[in-house]
C-alpha cells in the first residue's frame, strides 16, 4: 500500500511535490477553485470537513499551510499599513486575524482527528506573534521565511539552498499569492528525505 499525504490548505502543492513524484497517495485540498487543475486535489472548505480516522489505512503525513495574508509584513498587506498608520493594537484584535488563527486551529483539529504518524503546519516567521500561544515555538524555520510546527523528523536547512519568494512570482496572474507562497520543492524534498529515512520501531 503506497503512503498517504494529506496537503492542507494546498495552494499550488509545494510541500507534497517531492511525495507526489516519489509515488505516494497524495490528496490536497483548497477553497479556491482556480487551483482545481492542480494535480490531486479536491475544492473544499476545511470547515466542512468531517475528517474520520480509520482502521483500514494509516495517513503518513498531514501538512497545512493556511493563508498568510493575515499575518504578512508584505508593504501591501493589512498588517503593514495598520502598524504604518499606528493601528497595530486594534488590527491584533480584529475579527480577520482572529479568523486567521482560528483557520490554523482548525487545521490542527484536523491533524488531531486524524493521528498521522507525522504532521506540519506551516506559515510565516512573522506569524508567531499570533500563533506560538497556541502551537508552542515552532520545531523549525528556514531561511527565516518558511515557519513549521509540527511532529517529523529534524534536518539540517542550512544545506538547503532556497529560491527567492520573487523568483516565481506570476504578477499578473490570479493565483499571484500562490505562487509567492508556494513551498519550494527543495524543502519538499528534504522533508520527505528526513522521513523516508526515520528509522521506526515497526521497521523491525
Amino acid at each position: 500500500m503506497k503512503p498517504l499525504m494529506l496537503d492542507l490548505c494546498a495552494g499550488l502543492g509545494g510541500q507534497s511535490e517531492a511525495y507526489l513524484q516519489a509515488g505516494w497517495d497524495i490528496l490536497r485540498v483548497d477553497n479556491n477553485p482556480l487551483l482545481s487543475e492542480v494535480p490531486r486535489m479536491i475544492i473544499a472548505d476545511i470547515d466542512y470537513l468531517e475528517p474520520h480516522p480509520s482502521d483500514e489505512y494509516q495517513i503518513e503525513y498531514v501538512h497545512a499551510s493556511p493563508t498568510c495574508y493575515w499575518f504578512s509584513r508584505g508593504h501591501s498587506s493589512p498588517r503593514s499599513i495598520a502598524e504604518r498608520e499606528g493601528r497595530s493594537q486594534e488590527y491584533d484584535e480584529s475579527e480577520d486575524v482572529q479568523a486567521a488563527i482560528d483557520h490554523v486551529l482548525r487545521c490542527k483539529e484536523i491533524i488531531d482527528i486524524l493521528k498521522p504518524r507525522y504532521w506540519s503546519i506551516e506559515n510565516v516567521r512573522v506569524s508567531m506573534k499570533y500563533l506560538v500561544p497556541f502551537l508552542g515555538e515552532p520545531r523549525l524555520i528556514i531561511n527565516q521565511s518558511y515557519c513549521y510546527w509540527g511532529n517529523f523528523p529534524m534536518f539540517d536547512p542550512s544545506t538547503l539552498e532556497i529560491p527567492s519568494k520573487h523568483s516565481h512570482d506570476k504578477r499578473h496572474s490570479p493565483i499571484r499569492a500562490n505562487y509567492l507562497a508556494k513551498i519550494p520543492f527543495v524543502i519538499s524534498s528534504a522533508f520527505l528525505t528526513a522521513m523516508t529515512n526515520q528509522t521506526r520501531l515497526d521497521d523491525y
